[in-house]
């Protein structure tokens, strides 16, 4: 691969017409179903990250073409809240991000959020590189740690094992498993714990076979594509829920 043809942008409020193209080439190629893009806390803030947090949110370009994307934010955590990471995950690192700027706090960390890859450029090392222009940026803010609450990219082909059962598993050479932690493991990521309430969609049942394009009839539980879990329908209620387990992993940039 020749790496010298991409080059990296980052947003700023100057230049928001040119990301909205970028924006929607990014979103052309984006792998996410369409019942996480109905998570609260991902609707409230998702669209303020470029404009709150320019400096953390940046893309990887051919010529014209997206490579791929990534999406940070600075927390404001005590070494106590460091070392013991909430329950919550992604929806948890989102909100805190826009709390701590309100209140002012001092960034002390860096918190991943989302990396893309167009998927013509996959098999080509692009993850390494997004994973090292976040480590860039956490040492250009200063900032000594990177954080995650990873989605592991093969755990939804296994919906009924534990989150704590999978990240155990490894491949013939000792690596885990699953891919993207195998891939931030390989770049000094260290995992850290299980999230277990990552992130919560919830909707009426008509909702849910709008978002899956499945039928639900009955109460019970589901496995629907590329949900980690099986989701919980409740007919009387009228109600659909998820909740996605992540995994925290942890990298030290000094």
């Amino acid at each position: 691969m020749n790496s010298s043809r991409f080059s990296f942008i980052r947003t700023s409020k100057t230049y928001l017409p040119q990301y909205d193209v970028l924006l929607e080439k990014v979103y052309a190629y984006s792998v996410w179903p369409e019942f996480i893009l109905q998570d609260k806390v991902n609707i409230r803030y998702w669209e303020d990250l470029y404009v709150d947090f320019p400096l953390y949110q940046f893309f990887l370009i051919d010529g014209q073409e997206v490579v791929g994307n990534g999406n940070c934010v600075p927390l404001s955590l005590t070494e106590d809240e460091l070392n013991d990471l909430p329950e919550e995950g992604w929806d948890w690192a989102l909100e805190r991000a826009f709390l701590d700027k309100q209140a002012g706090k001092k960034p002390t960390v860096l918190c991943a959020l989302q990396m893309g890859i167009n998927p013509a450029y996959q098999g080509q090392g692009i993850s390494n590189q997004l994973i090292g222009f976040m480590k860039a940026i956490a040492k250009e803010q200063q900032l000594d740690t990177f954080i995650l609450p990873l989605r592991p990219n093969k755990k939804h082909q296994y919906p009924l094992q534990s989150m704590e059962q999978y990240i155990q598993w490894t491949n013939k050479e000792g690596w885990p498993f699953d891919p993207w932690i195998r891939t931030h493991c390989k770049n000094g990521a260290e995992v850290v714990k299980v999230c277990t309430k990552a992130m919560l969609v919830e909707g009426s049942v008509q909702e849910w076979e709008q978002w899956t394009n499945h039928s639900f009839q009955a109460s019970g539980q589901y496995i629907i594509d590329f949900a980690l879990n099986p989701i919980e329908i409740n007919i009387e209620r009228n109600i659909g829920t998820y909740v996605e387990p992540n995994v925290w992993m942890r990298y030290n940039v000094r």
